[in-house]
C-alpha cells in the first residue's frame, strides 16, 4: 500500500510473505545442507609413558572404534614434534623423545576419525 509521499507502508500480508520465504529458506537448508558437524567417536587412553627422559621412547595407546585414522600430535615448548613414531596408524604410538627437548610437562592430542564420525582426546606426558 502506497502512503503519502510514496512510501511503502508494510501490511499484514507482507509480514506473512516474509515469514514464509524465510520458512522455505530454512527448511531447504535442513534438506540439502551436508552438516559440518562430525559424530563423537570414543576415544580414551588407556596407557602412556611419563615421566620420560630425553633420547628415551614414550609410548601412548588409546581405545576407540577399530577401522579409523588417527593422528597422534605432541606439542613441545619448541613447536610440534616432527618425530617418525608419530605417523597417523594404528591406535598405539612409540616415539623417541628428542636429545634436547625441554624438561617439563608437555601436551599430546589425538584425533580419530571413521567416516564422519570423529573423537578427540588431550593428555599430556613429562620429560624429565
Amino acid at each position: 500500500m502506497l502512503q503519502a509521499g510514496g512510501r511503502l507502508r508494510h501490511g499484514r500480508g507482507m509480514v506473512q510473505l516474509r515469514r514464509l520465504r524465510l520458512l522455505a529458506i530454512v527448511l531447504l537448508l535442513l534438506v540439502f545442507a551436508r552438516p559440518t558437524w562430525a559424530a563423537d567417536l570414543p576415544v580414551s587412553v588407556v596407557a602412556l609413558s611419563s615421566p620420560v627422559a630425553p633420547f628415551s621412547d614414550a609410548t601412548r595407546d588409546i581405545q576407540t572404534t577399530p577401522g579409523g585414522t588417527y593422528a597422534n600430535r605432541v606439542n613441545y615448548k619448541s613447536g610440534p614434534s616432527r618425530s617418525k613414531g608419530l605417523v597417523p596408524r594404528t591406535a598405539v604410538w612409540q616415539w623417541r623423545v628428542g636429545s634436547n627437548t625441554t624438561p617439563g610437562r608437555w601436551p599430546i592430542d589425538v584425533t580419530c576419525q571413521q567416516g564422519e564420525a570423529r573423537g578427540d582426546v588431550r593428555t599430556s606426558f613429562e620429560v624429565r
